[in-house]
């Protein structure tokens, strides 16, 4: 009997094993919180990729809308088959639903609505089993016309993934600023424009225009005492090409040429597919590319329907978009170093064709794709004039986002949720 009584006592007052307990429930704690990161992370990737899937909904509609014979279902059928070409394979870790689609003729306004359920994996304990996750875009276009070219990076070291998330991302906004429907009908005239660089240049078509008839496409700086202006080539300012003074003996050139101002989504799509990888990176006749093919002095060369208006024409929206992956080190055709005085001055020279390019009311938009270098960052940050025109895209999700919210930008379609 004497040892049944002190058995309760004893259990009482025993510590054994209180570490493991407190241990028990510390861990819990642990992957409670872990869990909580893992989907909070599941639900924000969710959430991007739905809402540019709805914001490219509802810039495409509402083109569409523009065209003036379309039925509200077919305006419809567009946003729905934007939604989903967006939305891509990886729409995140949740279920998504169908879109749904709201048009106001009266004021030319599209709303798009959709929800995706995310389901959660640890936090379950917790009580918490899916979390929804809505996006509303609505857009509203203004009347006025566009042109934009792009000086895009075809150097070597935007090859495997990244050339192929660049041509991606550049199809995105190709598709949103000229939809298959409505474009050509549309009283807004939308023309896009290429310039891919690479150590050079190719001018294509218009290489003997730009080169005072000489034989090679691939051009370079601009011979001359004023090597940095947007004035019509011609004796004493044509650009130098293989065998000119200051050009490297052989030179690179992108596997991509200059289209000039368009709204032939077709032909712009079928010069993005053509493009492949090589060379060293002259940034700055990226910048010059960019600026010729929208400046008024250039009508000449390109002719026909790619010639650019007047600067100042109130009707008329002209950007620029330059995207590079990394340091601007080429002058000449001629990788000098990345951090020589030559790569000093192609980045002094890009900013400074920026800054021209913006005092002629040209937009300014910069994108740096994967690039570590801060004094990059911060040169394309100067290019463009405002932070609200440059993007640092960390990977390829982020570049399709970058395209795409640029083409929302320069369609000054209003989201208004």
């Amino acid at each position: 009997m004497l040892g049944r009584s002190r058995f309760p006592r004893a259990f009482l007052t025993d510590q054994n094993g209180g570490v493991a307990v407190l241990f028990g429930l510390l861990l819990l704690g642990v992957l409670f919180s872990v869990g909580m990161a893992v989907d909070y992370g599941r639900v924000v990737h969710t959430k991007t990729r739905l809402a540019q899937a709805v914001d490219a909904a509802a810039l495409a509609a509402g083109r569409a809308l523009l065209d003036g014979r379309l039925s509200d279902t077919d305006v419809q059928e567009i946003a729905e088959r934007y939604f989903d070409t967006n939305l891509g394979e990886g729409s995140g870790f949740g279920t998504v639903g169908r879109p749904f689609v709201r048009i106001v003729r009266a004021t030319g306004e599209v709303h798009v609505t959709a929800d995706a359920n995310v389901p959660m994996t640890l936090t379950k304990i917790a009580g918490f089993t899916n979390v929804t996750v809505p996006a509303t875009a609505s857009s509203r276009f203004d009347d006025r016309d566009i042109e934009l070219s792009m000086a895009l990076d075809l150097t070597g070291s935007m090859g495997g993934s990244k050339i192929r998330a660049l041509k991606s991302a550049t199809n995105a906004l190709i598709d949103i600023m000229l939809p298959d429907v409505g474009s050509e009908t549309s009283d807004n005239k939308i023309r896009v424009a290429l310039a891919p660089y690479s150590s050079g240049v190719d001018a294509g078509d218009y290489a003997k225009a730009v080169t005072g008839q000489k034989k090679q496409t691939c051009t370079f700086e601009r011979e001359g005492s004023n090597p940095r202006g947007d004035q019509s080539p011609g004796p004493n300012n044509y650009l130098k090409v293989k065998g000119d003074t200051g050009i490297v003996r052989n030179p690179t050139c992108p596997d991509g040429e200059v289209i000039a101002l368009t709204s032939d989504k077709a032909a712009l799509k079928r010069e993005v597919a053509r493009y492949n990888t090589g060379g060293s990176t002259a940034g700055h006749l990226g910048a010059m590319w960019g600026y010729f093919l929208l400046s008024p002095n250039w009508g000449s060369v390109f002719g026909g329907d790619s010639v650019p208006v007047a600067y100042g024409d109130r009707k008329t929206v002209k950007a620029m978009v330059l995207m590079t992956d990394g340091l601007f080190n080429t002058i000449g055709g001629r990788n000098y170093g990345d951090y020589s005085p030559e790569a000093r001055e192609s980045a002094a020279w890009t900013v400074e064709t920026c800054g021209k390019m913006r005092s002629d009311s040209i937009l300014v938009y910069t994108v740096a794709f994967q690039v570590s270098s801060n004094s990059t960052k911060q040169m394309l940050l100067d290019c463009a004039g405002s932070p609200d025109r440059y993007f640092d895209a960390s990977d390829d999700e982020a570049l399709r986002t970058a395209f795409t919210r640029i083409a929302t930008q320069l369609n000054n379609l209003r989201l208004t949720n």
